[in-house]
């Protein structure tokens, strides 16, 4: 690697982790991420011609047909298939496009794969990149949140509009004036990091100041996904550390012994409980924030224990009017009387279809995969997300170690395969970029304990 590609990629990756939806910059109809991913992609193809690497596999990763390869290919080729279905059924050209574009980016796979190496752009430089950026939109967040509470709370209208105007509109505030910012999916995927090393004793001064300050962050973004995702991470973790810490016993009893006298497995399993108990009151607690409403006082003629004796009205009861939650169950409705042709449910309707009066992707993400590429172009994208954990299975099959790092990165995987489908991330170069990180880790972990590419 030259000193032009580990500086591409270090803003490549700074930028994904900090620029929230991508468009905080832009160079005419082009934004500054849509722009770091064409020179990505430029710049490799340019070191396989300077280097002359046209079937070497091992640099030229547009030949390596491993099976990771092949269905990054095969995906690829189902999404070429939706634009020509969408045509086909007539959607809208402007949606089409802006479907495939956002897609598209699982093509930076190529560069990645070659340049994700411990002897190049290492996963350890990337992920010190995500944590400290991760710190930067914590502490962005938090301080916006705290601003808009206090110093601007009288005059709220102005401030919103100027932030908004400052950040391309890519801020979304709460009724209590938090914020959520799209990038809060690394600030929750850097957490499960840190919070892991800390209780296995791995860890640096910066994961215990990214768990403290991406916590508030988080818990401030008033986003119920995050909670179930961390949830859901946490636990895997457990799940993990158990078959990895109980992997030298036979008998059930002594798997138990030994997770039992781990002090580490016993903190996690703290936690996990904990969290089992919190995030229901948490749950309820933000969903009341976000969509509580007061209801006007009736006029009663006998005051009873629930009315105001002197005034003789009852005492008003909130109303929770939970749009978001509603609005997925009514997608789901409108997804299966779609897929209710078979046709639809095989190949798919293409892009650019309207799902429950929306056309540019509904915020269950599975089920608008499975709406615009049908069955089998789900079935693509679920054989991709089996093969990190596959992979991972072959590591441990061979008995070698898998490290704190490894089980946080797959936990935050589960995490956010449950999160995509509330707030959308996997079909976007958002998700999609920490998707082929970990395909890429999990990839080049399996062919380093087979013996490396034959």
């Amino acid at each position: 690697m030259n000193k032009f590609e580990k500086i591409l990629l270090t803003v490549f990756f700074i930028e994904m982790f900090i620029g929230g939806g991508g468009r905080l910059i832009d160079f005419g109809f082009l934004s500054i991420r849509q722009v770091l991913f064409i020179l990505l992609i430029l710049t490799f193809m340019l070191r396989i011609v300077r280097q002359r690497a046209y079937l070497d596999r091992n640099i030229n990763t547009f030949i390596k047909f491993n099976p990771l390869t092949i269905l990054i290919y095969l995906l690829i080729a189902s999404f070429v298939f939706s634009v020509a279905t969408g045509f086909i059924n007539d959607h809208p050209l402007s949606i089409i496009v802006m479907d495939f574009f956002r897609v598209s980016f699982i093509a930076a796979y190529f560069p990645l794969a070659y340049y994700i190496a411990d002897d190049r752009f290492s996963k350890d430089r990337v992920i010190t990149i995500l944590k400290y950026s991760a710190l930067i939109v914590s502490l962005f967040t938090i301080t916006i949140s705290i601003l808009g509470k206090t110093i601007y709370s009288t005059n709220f209208g102005e401030y919103y509009y100027f932030i908004n105007g400052f950040m391309n509109d890519d801020l979304y505030f709460r009724p209590s004036r938090s914020v959520f910012y799209k990038s809060h999916l690394f600030v929750l995927i850097a957490l499960l990091i840190s919070l892991n090393a800390v209780l296995d004793k791995k860890y640096t001064k910066l994961d215990v100041i990214n768990l403290i300050i991406c916590s508030i962050s988080l818990i401030w973004s008033e986003t119920r996904g995050f909670l179930l995702a961390f949830m859901v991470s946490v636990l895997t973790i457990l799940l993990l550390d158990s078959r990895i810490l109980s992997q030298p016993a036979k008998k059930l009893s002594e798997k138990i012994r030994l997770l039992f006298r781990s002090k580490q497995f016993m903190k996690k399993m703290i936690i996990g409980l904990m969290l089992i108990v919190a995030v229901p009151f948490m749950f309820n607690y933000m969903t009341l924030e976000r969509f509580e409403n007061q209801t006007q006082t009736h006029e009663t003629e006998k005051p009873s224990k629930s009315t105001d004796k002197k005034s003789g009205k009852k005492e008003a009861k909130p109303e929770v009017n939970d749009i978001s939650a509603n609005t997925r169950v009514a997608d789901i409705y409108e997804g299966a009387r779609i897929l209710s042709d078979p046709v639809y449910l095989i190949l798919g309707t293409g892009y650019g279809m309207e799902i429950g009066e929306r056309v540019t992707g509904i915020e269950i993400s599975f089920l608008d995969i499975l709406i615009e590429q049908g069955s089998i172009g789900f079935l693509i994208w679920l054989s991709l997300f089996l093969l990190v954990f596959y992979n991972y299975h072959v590591v441990y099959k061979q008995k070698r170690e898998i490290t704190t790092l490894e089980v946080s990165l797959l936990a935050a995987f589960m995490g956010m395969l449950l999160l995509t489908n509330i707030n959308p991330f996997i079909n976007n170069p958002l998700g999609i970029t920490f998707f082929l990180f970990i395909l890429i880790v999990a990839q080049n972990r399996k062919e380093k304990e087979m013996g490396g590419v034959k």
